[in-house]
């Protein structure tokens, strides 16, 4: 046996170490083996190999100890293959995975520990006093999860583990998309099923609607979880497939999904895509040409009060989506039918720059309803503002800005819920602080800006990227997925604040409650 096999061979028998007494020896001998992988004669990708697994059992062993010490030092090691221009292209995602994980595992056990008494990092509380604690996190378990030179199983990993970070911070619309994607990804992954399952299972005991449907797609995704319970007990373990079989069916017989007009193109595209306006899991959530039907139960008010403002924001909030989405569809559709070029229904003139440049409406119209999407997400915060009596001049409001005084680091205390509404508060919050750079949707806002600010054009060149200069260029690819990425986004954070604002009704009597009809 070579050298390369013997360490290797050595490094999985210390990842079969279940007794907490072995550990201290465990991690001892894991930083003896890579001081000797380090220098053993080795070609270049033996080298590289080792050191993926060398890191892998180090975060494994290191987080069954506790230990942040020796969680830093395997994120250390997946860092130095991630920072290497010679790591074959296979292990970056692996290599980012590792990052990830032992990012959250430290995170786990610093923020839990700092408190007295120490609470779970996982609480609401914890969250948002370190609201950018775990946003590298969710940015690499993103990347890894879209990476398609990823294997199917680490892409399904990352992303469940993405869904699993976004669910314990009451960011359920992403984590049902993240879940939902790990399966796309790996259909083995029961771990990622019984999450979905476990999402739906709490959305339920909530007085929400789509209660029918939500129950139905809970009821699939128990199933598939105990059909998939040997796989789970791979990926999580006995306990986690234990917890997954003790789910009770339903018996619902609610629609699985709305799926709108199979012969309408439009309709398809916004099922596809989940961008209906609506709390469902799948599909349209209704039936009716009026699909778009997400709004508040209700708001407290005083007695005698005229009708809240809050819901005529929301009115403006939801047809401006809509306007947005529906120039998006357009968008794409024109792109596809013109095959890349000018759409014969174009009627401009274009000067070819002679650049590769792509100009008309096609492109025009996906970055319009970029741009119009995140607009809605600033007036998302304005409402709040307004809704809330959290007193800024709505000039002043930016959803990315809000959440938290910038003076102080808190936040506002005119926001501070009950705390069966702190986790949705920290839903917006957190959600703000991955709009930024080194965040899940770090290209967003930037080209948000290039596109309002400056001159922004699609070209089937080489693209600069939303940049801050005059000139920018983007890839049509890259325009079409950063123009959907802002309506989800954007939906998300709609579905979060009416939750939030639901909230507080489960604090007050009838008679101090307002609700009104939908508009037929």
């Amino acid at each position: 046996m070579g050298a390369f096999e013997t360490y290797q061979r050595r490094a999985s028998d210390l990842n079969t170490v279940a007794e907490s007494s072995q550990y201290p020896a465990a991690l001892a001998e894991l930083r003896v083996l890579e001081g000797a992988v380090s220098t053993a004669d080795l070609n270049s990708l033996e080298r590289r190999s080792l050191m993926f697994t060398l890191s892998s059992v180090m975060i494994n062993l290191a987080s069954d100890a506790g230990s942040t010490d020796d969680l830093k030092i395997g994120v250390e090691w997946a860092t130095r293959l991630l920072d290497d221009d010679g790591t074959p292209d296979v292990l970056i995602p692996q290599a980012a995975y590792n990052r990830a994980t032992g990012l959250t595992e430290i995170f786990g056990i610093e923020e839990a520990d700092s408190h007295e008494p120490p609470v779970r990092s996982s609480s609401p509380a914890c969250r948002l006093a370190h609201l950018d604690g775990l946003r590298e996190a969710r940015s690499l378990y993103r990347r890894v999860g879209t990476d398609p030179l990823a294997p199917a199983e680490i892409r399904g990993r990352a992303l469940c583990n993405l869904g699993n970070v976004l669910d314990e911070s009451g960011r359920w619309v992403e984590a049902y998309s993240a879940y939902s994607d790990a399966l796309q990804a790996d259909p083995t992954n029961g771990n990622a099923a019984g999450n979905l399952a476990e999402l739906l299972r709490r959305r339920l005991g909530r007085p929400v609607d789509q209660r029918g449907h939500l129950a139905a797609v809970y009821d699939h995704y128990v199933t598939m979880a105990k059909s998939l319970r040997e796989r789970t007990i791979e990926l999580a373990g006995v306990a986690a497939a234990d917890r997954w079989d003790a789910l009770e069916l339903t018996g619902s017989h609610g629609h699985f999904r709305h799926a709108g007009d199979h012969l309408d193109p439009y309709q398809q595209w916004i099922v596809r895509h989940r961008l209906a306006l609506v709390a469902s899991a799948e599909g349209l959530g209704s039936d009716s040409a009026q699909w778009d039907t997400a709004s508040v139960k209700g708001v407290v008010r005083s007695a005698g009060e005229p009708v809240p403002g809050i819901f005529g924001a929301l009115n403006v909030l939801k047809a401006e989506f809509v306007v947005a989405r529906r120039l998006a569809f357009r968008g794409e559709k024109m792109h596809a039918e013109s095959g890349g070029q000018q759409h014969p229904d174009d009627p401009g003139l274009y000067t070819d720059t002679l650049d590769g440049a792509l100009y008309g409406e096609a492109p025009a119209l996906l970055l319009l309803a970029q741009r119009s999407a995140l607009d809605v997400l600033d007036k998302i915060a304005v409402t709040a503002n307004e809704h809330f009596c959290t007193g800024l001049p709505p000039s002043r409001v930016e959803y990315s800005n809000y959440w938290k005084d910038l003076k102080t680091g808190q936040i506002r205390p005119q926001l501070e819920p009950v705390q069966d509404g702190l986790r949705l508060l920290l839903a917006l919050a957190e959600l703000a602080t991955d709009l930024g750079d080194g965040g899940m949707y770090p290209s967003a806002r930037l080209l948000r800006n290039a596109g309002t600010h400056r001159l922004v054009h699609a070209t089937n060149g080489d693209p600069t990227g939303p940049t801050r200069d005059t000139f920018s260029t983007v890839n049509m690819r890259e325009l079409q997925t950063a123009t959907l990425e802002a309506l989800q986004v954007v939906r998300a954070a709609y579905l979060y604040l009416i939750d939030l604002i639901d909230s507080q009704l489960a604090e007050v009597g009838p008679t101090a409650v307002c609700s009104l009809p939908n508009q037929k």
